[in-house]
């Protein structure tokens, strides 16, 4: 394709490479947003922190980590179906010790 071609062909494909722009850049932001563990985490630390200063008991702890945990696993899901890496491997719960030993 010419020159002279490109330019008088510009206000026809001029829109169109605008907008397959625009949904190349909504498409990297929304793989960001499902792939960003940030805010997750910041709400496992505030989970330990209320914790330990004593405003949840240890049940009402057990059963906000698991449902945090599982927000990590979807997070992480999304990361490998987007081909991307997980820096902290699997997400696993703690099991008791006596579990351990068996």
């Amino acid at each position: 394709m010419g020159l002279l071609s490109s330019i008088l062909l510009a206000p026809f494909t001029g829109p169109w490479s605008g907008t397959m722009w625009t949904l190349d850049k909504v498409q990297r932001s929304v793989e960001e947003q499902l792939i960003d563990d940030t805010p997750i985490k910041e709400d496992l630390m505030n989970l330990q922190l209320a914790l330990e200063v004593g405003d949840i008991d240890d049940d009402e702890y057990v059963r906000r980590e698991a449902e945090i945990m599982q927000r990590l696993r979807e997070v992480r899901d999304w990361r490998e179906r987007l081909g991307k890496g997980n820096a902290g491997g699997p997400v696993r719960v703690a099991r008791d010790r006596e579990d351990e030993s068996e």
